[in-house]
């Protein structure tokens, strides 16, 4: 195989993982409506569930990170998918909501394994002009991966049932995993240095404007399908779809990006997206009319898909690209410090006022995060 043809290879081998992952990723807030109807958890349960799963994704996404810099990258990604397959499928045999939890807690630690060092990967065989487009379409591949997910995921359960469908939706990853181990080993890449210089303060003040902003979006998104049964009447079997609109937005968002990003600062993408998206939180809890409640949301999604690429290829343009796996690592455990409080802190909100004031309130944390960043650009 030429290099060419193995590059691609590796680029749509990391594109289907990033499908499949982000559909173990995302599978907890689709489940939660329906463990509150079987097992009566209330939202400040269902904020603590979510807690804990992203506070053990966080932890571990660091140390895999770590390792991938030291270790080949596809055995740890391969090992990851096994066990993500194995913790998901078993849910079929189990009864018991602490051992389900439980099970969903482990299976964190098997999609830990995969953001930080696939990540890595697209930018190891991706050019300098098209790091932008490669890093957004990986993100683009994610989507399509949830999106479909959770289309299925109401249509299947209403046909099966949730344990049933938690097993067909892990059969794919044992797949994955081989075809992980089968690929070819990634290159050695030698160069060690930054591509542009930025003093580490500021390096530390994106760090934190990106863990700060995802409060915001962690709120909104852990409790889409609540807000989808109680403020727009969706049934429960179909509230999972509320979760598409906002993931077809992200898609898309994914889509406009590939065609923009190496063209533009990334910075400039950030801080635009960023602040819109303040806006569009409150937008959402003032109007009443489902309809443009639901484009709001998939606008929300769509600003969510340029800003996330946006910030990938900035890292990878200061940051060395022999310790990126170790620094989207520590990207995605600063953000999951922040998402580990989201669900709990704006379940309690909400269930001491409403929901709609917990969204209110989630509009706070992307501004602070446009305040920070703007000052790493204006450096």
């Amino acid at each position: 195989m030429s290099n060419k043809k193995e590059i691609k290879s590796k680029l749509k081998l990391n594109a289907l993982g990033h499908a499949y992952n982000d559909v173990y990723l995302f599978i907890i807030p689709l489940l939660l409506p329906l463990f509150r109807e079987e097992f009566q958890i209330n939202y400040v349960q269902a904020g603590l569930i979510l807690t804990i799963h992203v506070a053990l994704r966080s932890i571990f996404t660091l140390v895999f990170g770590y390792f991938g810099d030291k270790y080949e990258k596809k055995v740890i990604i391969a090992s990851g998918f096994i066990c993500s397959s194995i913790f998901l499928g078993s849910l079929i045999w189990i009864n018991n909501i602490h051992t389900i939890v439980t099970f969903l807690f482990l299976l964190a630690i098997g999609v830990s394994t995969f953001h930080p060092l696939a990540t890595a990967t697209v930018r190891e065989n991706s050019k300098p002009n098209q790091r932008g487009r490669n890093l957004s379409l990986f993100s683009a591949a994610g989507v399509a991966g949830i999106i479909v997910a959770s289309l299925l995921f109401g249509v299947l359960v209403q046909i099966w049932g949730w344990k049933i469908t938690c097993l067909l939706l892990s059969l794919p990853g044992y797949f994955l995993a081989y075809a992980y181990l089968k690929s070819k080993k990634s290159k050695e890449n030698l160069k060690v240095e930054a591509e542009k210089k930025i003093k580490q303060g500021y390096i530390y003040l994106f760090f934190i404007g990106k863990g700060i902003r995802s409060l915001g979006h962690w709120a909104i998104l852990s409790f889409l399908p609540f807000y989808a049964i109680d403020y727009l009447g969706l049934k429960l079997e179909i509230s999972a779809w509320i979760v598409s609109v906002f993931f077809i937005g992200v898609f898309l968002g994914n889509l406009i990006s590939s065609k923009i990003i190496d063209k533009n600062h990334p910075l400039v993408l950030l801080l635009l997206t960023t602040i819109i998206t303040t806006f569009l939180l409150l937008g959402i809890t003032f109007i009443v009319q489902p309809i443009p409640i639901v484009l709001l949301i998939g606008a929300l999604g769509i600003l969510q898909g340029i800003y996330f690429p946006s910030q990938n290829t900035w890292l990878t343009f200061i940051c060395p690209v022999n310790h990126l796996g170790k620094i989207f690592g520590i990207g995605f455990f600063i953000e999951g410090i922040s998402a580990t409080i989201a669900p709990t802190l704006y379940g309690w909100i909400a269930d001491q006022s409403s929901l709609i004031w917990a969204y209110r309130l989630a509009a706070v944390p992307p501004f602070i995060s446009f305040i920070l960043i703007s000052l790493s650009f204006i450096s």
